[in-house]
């Protein structure tokens, strides 16, 4: 199964930016080449490439879920 990641996008540079992933609060860069992201948007990443961008409302509904899915099976992080 393929699980996605969501981050706030710090800062772009060319086709990467540095991202904040919400559920470790660990910075990464990404590549933003296939989405519009701009600062302080929120995209969905896998396999470090940004997929997709989303609204903030549905970054915190991922990020809960995500975490609902964790606690489930007993995973803490």
């Amino acid at each position: 199964m393929c699980v996605t990641r969501v981050a706030r996008v710090l800062s772009i540079q060319g086709s990467n930016a540095k991202v904040q992933f919400l559920d470790t609060g660990v910075v990464d860069e990404v590549d933003v080449s296939m989405v519009q992201a701009k600062k302080d948007s929120y995209v969905e990443v896998f396999a470090d490439q940004a997929i997709g961008r989303i609204t903030k409302k549905e970054a915190e509904f991922k990020l809960d879920l995500r975490l609902q899915m964790n606690r489930a099976r007993g995973v803490t992080a």
